[in-house]
C-alpha cells in the first residue's frame, strides 16, 4: 500500500497553526503539506497502471493507493483504516497488506531526501541502495519507526513501513506553503525513486520481515 495524507489546515483554526498575526485567517494552501505527497500517489499511480495494461510490469502483489483524511487531527483517517473490517481483502489491513510506503511532505527537496522508518524491516536498505542507481538522489536514513505521520498506524499493526519526507522548513503550517516554493525537479525524482521501491516491494516473492 502507497499513502500520502490529503488534508491539511483550512484556515488554521484547529489549533496546529504557525501563521503569524497577520496571517490569522487566511488559507493554508499546503503545497508542501500534503499536496507534494498526493501528487506524487498519483504520478505513480498512473505510471504503474500504465505499465500493466500495456504488458511491460507484471506484480506478485497488488498496490492498493490510499489518500488519507485526519492526518493533521492525529493520523485518524489511517488508524480508522487499520482497525476497520472492510469488504474488499485487498483494502483490508490483515494479512493482506505486506508493506507501506507513505510520503508526507516531499516538495521542498534542498540537499537530501529523509526516508524513514527502516527498522521496521531488514528489506529497505538494500532496496533503497537499488532504486537509486538511477536517481542517484541524497538520502538521510532514519531508523525510527514512530512517526508523526500515518506510517505508525500501520507499523502498530505490525506491517513494515517506509516513509519519505524532504523536511521541515519555516513556512510548515503556514499560510505561505504555496506551490511556488516546491522543487519540481526534487519533487520528480523522489517520485521516480520511491516508484522503483513500490515496484520491488510488489515484486517480492516473500512478505518483508516485520522488525518490533
Amino acid at each position: 500500500m502507497l499513502g500520502a495524507h490529503i488534508d491539511h489546515l483550512g484556515r488554521g483554526q484547529g489549533g496546529n497553526s504557525l501563521a503569524r498575526g497577520e496571517e490569522t485567517d487566511q488559507l493554508h494552501l499546503g503545497a508542501d503539506d500534503n499536496a507534494s505527497g498526493v501528487a506524487a500517489m498519483m504520478e505513480i499511480a498512473v505510471q504503474l497502471g500504465e505499465a500493466i495494461k500495456s504488458g511491460s510490469l507484471r506484480l506478485k502483489h497488488d498496490v492498493v493507493f490510499a489518500a488519507w483524511s485526519g492526518e493533521e487531527l492525529g493520523i485518524l483517517g489511517s488508524n480508522h483504516h487499520v482497525n476497520a473490517k472492510l469488504p474488499h481483502p485487498h483494502a483490508s489491513l490483515g494479512d493482506h497488506v505486506v508493506a507501506y510506503l507513505n510520503m508526507d511532505m516531499i516538495g521542498r527537496f534542498r540537499d537530501k531526501l529523509v526516508l524513514q522508518g527502516l527498522g521496521s524491516s531488514s528489506v529497505w536498505l538494500p532496496m533503497i541502495e537499488r532504486a537509486n542507481l538511477r536517481t542517484q538522489l541524497p538520502i538521510v536514513i532514519q531508523n525510527d519507526t514512530y512517526l508523526p505521520t500515518d506510517a505508525t498506524s500501520f507499523y502498530l499493526k505490525k506491517v513494515p513501513i517506509l516513509s519519505a519526507f524532504t523536511g521541515a522548513h519555516s513556512e510548515y503550517h503556514t499560510p505561505r506553503d504555496t506551490i511556488d516554493k516546491v522543487n519540481f525537479a526534487g519533487l520528480a525524482r523522489i517520485t521516480s525513486l520511491m516508484s522503483e521501491i513500490v515496484i520491488e516491494t510488489a515484486s517480492l516473492e516473500e512478505s518483508p520481515d516485520y522488525i518490533t
